[in-house]
Parts: structure tokens; C-alpha cells; sequence
């Protein structure tokens, strides 16, 4: 193989990536380097190989095998304070160690600048499986020495790695909201999410919506609304919804965004009565019922997924990733509109 990789001017591993046709390769590469190969007349030795992977994978263990968790939010202060990183971190800690593993984490784009520097740490600790947690965009190749590692998402993110996910149905979430939303007779109910997220999401909100359409009457059927997840919320996400929402005569704001009950409380204050749903409620927002979307079981799952490809020498990249659905857990909407009483107490207490 090391005759062959001199020979193609390529690494080693590229050559053993080429040689079993993984899709991570461009196809002129794997067809390029294979041909080399054949009239080179190597032949893997299926014996060897597979002890090869075997002492890979069991030498340098440490006592207490290590979970790479990814991340590359640039501001510590997101994982502490917002609730999905927190609690996707919490319960792959949990699930590591109940099955004699530790969860470190490793900041990419900070503490290590490149995925080579990040290689190199991972190789030199024997870390044998990786968990992408929260990760922002990322388009830039992300390299590392595949053949070592097995790899899982919390996250659509990075798209460029074709690797088992872990997600939330949020085609399930928005189905129950709506169901909840019709058994309290709320009839004019609106979609609101950010395009950044439904695109990453493969528009699983929208899909959720319109899979559930049969349950809102076509005259009180309303297109789903897309805002900029960068733009400044209260001089144009909040004026572009308020829009929105006057123009349909909307009863009930269905979004991932839990500062989305500030445009309900405006449009209640104008005399529309407005509801606001969360898909993904935190402490501050249950309180208006919706969808909790179990955080933590995705963490869990993500290690379960992890460690069973560490045990069955599953590494890199996969030819045909899979994706598990976490059943999010349906919050019963109040019957009397939170937003409403709270107004009306004020009024009261004035």
C-alpha cells in the first residue's frame, strides 16, 4: 500500500479509502487509484487486514475510554446558557459514563485552530469515537484520519460528513402542537421559522405542517413564514412577523423561537388575541405548553450510537448514513391563553 500511495502522490489512507471504494473519495480518485493498484499487482490480504483494524482499535486505550464531543460555538457562554446545548451535553455525560466511558470536550476553531491539530490530539489520547455536537456553519473540509474513528451527530452540521444522526422529529412536533392547538379550538394557527435552521433541518418543519394540513380547514390554511436567523430580531424579524401575523389574523405563533411570545403579547395588546406555541420550550417558555424536545435522550442516543460502532470497528465516513428520530414530548397547551390572563392581571393590578 506504501508503494502505491508513492506512486499516486497520495497518503496511505487515501490509498485504503480508495481501495474499499468509500464514498468519501471523489470517484475519478477511488477509480484512479484502484487502476494504479491492479497494475501494480497489490492484493490486500484479508487476514492481515482485519487484524490490522483489530490492534488499531485496542492499542493505547486508556483505562477509561475517552468520547470526543465537537463542538465549534466560539462562545462558551451559548453552551452554559442556552438549553439544547446544555442538555445534549448533560445526557451524553450520563449515558458515557454508565457505560464506562468520558465525555471531554474539544473546542474546534479555538483551542484547536484546524482539524489537523485536532487529529493529532485525538490519535495521541487513543480517542476512538467522536460525537459532533454543536457546531455552527462549517463548509471547510474537515480532515481527519477517518480509518480511526467513529463518528456521530447531534446535528445536521457539519453537511460535508456522511455520518449517523441523531435529531429530534420535528415532523412529529409540529403534528402534536396542531393537534393540541384544534382540541382547545384554536383555528388560525401559523408556522414561524427561521430559513437558516428549516433549510439545515431539510424543512422538517414545514414538512410537519403541511403533513398535518388535513387538520386545519383550507380557509384557515396560512403559508408558513421564513425570517433571516441572523437578522436583528426587534428591528426586522419582529416587524416582518407582526406583519405576518396581522395579515392572516393569526390565533397561535407556532415557532422554534422562544422570543417569538413577545410579537403574540403585541398582538394581544392590540386587541388580536394571540397564543404563543414553542417547539422547543425552555424554562421560561412551558409555560405556554408545546414541545419538549428531549434534549438529553439525543445525547443519550448519540453515545449509544457512538460506543456500538466502537465495539463492531465501524469508522468513518458511512456509504449510506442513517438518521434516529427522538420523539419529542408534547407539553398540554393551556385551555386559557397565558399571554392573555398575564395582560389581564396587569390591567387589573394597575
Amino acid at each position: 500500500m506504501k508503494d502505491v500511495a508513492k506512486v499516486a502522490g497520495v497518503h496511505q489512507t487515501t490509498v485504503s479509502l480508495a481501495l474499499r471504494n468509500h464514498p468519501s473519495l471523489p470517484k475519478s480518485t477511488r477509480e484512479r487509484i484502484q487502476k494504479l493498484a491492479n497494475e501494480m499487482g497489490y492484493r490486500p490480504d484479508p487476514a492481515l487486514s482485519a487484524l490490522v483494524a483489530y490492534r488499531q482499535a485496542t492499542k493505547n486505550q486508556p483505562s477509561e475510554q475517552v468520547i470526543a464531543w465537537i463542538i465549534n460555538v466560539k462562545d462558551p457562554k451559548r453552551i452554559r446558557e442556552q438549553h439544547v446545548h446544555r442538555y445534549l451535553m448533560e445526557g451524553a455525560k450520563e449515558r458515557a459514563s454508565e457505560l464506562g466511558y468520558k465525555l471531554d470536550t474539544f473546542w474546534f476553531g479555538t483551542e484547536y485552530k484546524d482539524s489537523k491539530s485536532l487529529n493529532r490530539v485525538l490519535k495521541a489520547r487513543g480517542i476512538q469515537g467522536v460525537i459532533f455536537g454543536a457546531f455552527d456553519y462549517y463548509d471547510e473540509p474537515f480532515e481527519l484520519d477517518w480509518d480511526l474513528y467513529s463518528a456521530v451527530k447531534v446535528n445536521p452540521l457539519p453537511e460535508s460528513l456522511a455520518f449517523d444522526t441523531v435529531l429530534c422529529n420535528q415532523i412529529d412536533a409540529v403534528g402534536k402542537v396542531i393537534g393540541d392547538l384544534k382540541r382547545i379550538g384554536v383555528e388560525r394557527i401559523g408556522l414561524a421559522v427561521s430559513e437558516f435552521e428549516e433549510i439545515h433541518k431539510r424543512f422538517t418543519f414545514a414538512a410537519g405542517y403541511h403533513t398535518y394540513r388535513r387538520e386545519i380547514s383550507p380557509d384557515d390554511w396560512i403559508e408558513p413564514h421564513y425570517f433571516q436567523h441572523g437578522a436583528d430580531y426587534r428591528e426586522d424579524v419582529m416587524p416582518a412577523t407582526l406583519e405576518w401575523a396581522r395579515k392572516n389574523k393569526i390565533q397561535a405563533i407556532v415557532s422554534n423561537w422562544n422570543n417569538m411570545d413577545i410579537v403574540a403579547r403585541q398582538l394581544t395588546e392590540e386587541g388580536q388575541d394571540c397564543r404563543f406555541v414553542p417547539l422547543d420550550a425552555d424554562k421560561r417558555t412551558q409555560k405556554y405548553g408545546g414541545i419538549n424536545q428531549d434534549h438529553r435522550e439525543n445525547g443519550r442516543r448519540a453515545v449509544d450510537m457512538a460506543v456500538g460502532q466502537i465495539k463492531t470497528f465501524r469508522r468513518g465516513p458511512e456509504s449510506s448514513p442513517c438518521t434516529t428520530l427522538v420523539t419529542p414530548k408534547l407539553i398540554p397547551i393551556p385551555d386559557e391563553c397565558p399571554i392573555k390572563a398575564e395582560l389581564a392581571e396587569g390591567m387589573v393590578a394597575s
